[in-house]
């Protein structure tokens, strides 16, 4: 079985990595890139900072013996031979069969990818151990602050919307009463489309264009509604877009919005995770679909 967070936790390494990767070999053929993004390249692809040492040296100097490597990169003699012990293991040089030994360093796009493609298969393979864990259900007599977790901020906020996406074992009923911003849009529609998962969203008629324009990057398992009809609302507003991963959970998005924009420092989510309180939410949001499906019935009869 491969989690739907395996794929985009090997595509983040994959960009990640191929940037890395990108660094490095440039670096190789060019002395214009920074020592420093070389070094953290290399660390990226699993070298330590000694074991970088070295092996740039090998890189730029040539093949030499631990004797001269120690000397080159100023490293005591017998730490030396751990380190090359080390690089030779994971692939980054090559060993002689004379004595003493002389090492050489491996071609730097070719080492560089398979660190990349083994450091993939390392993650996903973690990310399915993980994946496959279970939360325990928290004790019925557990206190209120256990019912509740709130967020702010673009980063902390969209890290909790991904988690609680994911969370769910079923479809996800999203719905936004009023307008919300593109940006707030596509984080939504973006958290929905990564989870793979059945999603629902109702939304006001004032984010039709907004959909539109972001119509290519819609997943099709995201089935996208508007219900809710356009009104004029004031410039300054704050806006709630109720999401509902099942019915024992709501994570409820709360954006701010000054003369017309929106304003991202005061994003703010809110957990809730007592069913009670899901229940009645759930209720009222299903209610307003109703009322919002008869407004429209009796502006547009049918025949």
């Amino acid at each position: 079985m491969r989690l739907a967070g395996s794929h985009a936790t090997g595509r983040w390494l994959s960009l990640r990595g191929g940037a890395a990767l990108k660094s490095f070999v440039d670096y190789s053929h060019s002395p214009c890139v920074r020592d420093e993004q070389v070094i953290r390249a290399l660390e990226i692809l699993g070298l330590t900072r000694r074991e970088t040492s070295a092996y740039l040296s090998l890189l730029r100097d040539g093949t030499a013996t631990a004797e001269q490597i120690s000397q080159r990169i100023a490293i005591q003699y017998p730490a030396v031979y751990r380190m090359l012990h080390s690089l030779e293991s994971k692939g980054w040089i090559e060993a002689s069969h004379e004595r003493p030994k002389r090492y050489r360093a491996r071609p730097p796009r070719i080492v560089a990818e398979e660190s990349r493609e083994g450091r993939m298969d390392d993650l996903v393979a973690a990310a399915e151990v993980v994946g496959s864990l279970h939360e325990a259900m928290p004790s019925r007599s557990r206190g209120t602050d256990s019912d509740l977790w709130i967020c702010k901020g673009t980063e902390a906020t969209g890290r909790k919307l991904r988690e609680v996406v994911h969370a769910s074992r079923g479809q996800i009923l999203c719905a936004s009463p009023t307008p919300i911003a593109p940006q707030i849009l596509r984080l939504l529609l973006d958290a929905m489309g990564r989870a793979r998962r059945p999603a629902r969203v109702v939304l006001n008629e004032g984010n039709r264009r907004d959909v539109a324009e972001l119509d290519a990057s819609v997943e099709p398992h995201v089935r996208i509604e508007f219900r809710f009809p356009a009104r004029l609302l004031p410039k300054t507003r704050l806006a709630h877009t109720f999401l509902f991963p099942n019915d024992e959970q709501v994570f409820i998005l709360n954006s701010f919005y000054r003369d017309g924009e929106l304003v991202a420092e005061k994003l703010q989510g809110l957990w809730i995770g007592d069913m009670d309180y899901v229940r009645l939410q759930l209720e009222a949001t299903l209610e307003d679909l109703e009322e919002a499906a008869r407004r429209s019935r009796r502006l547009h009869p049918l025949g």
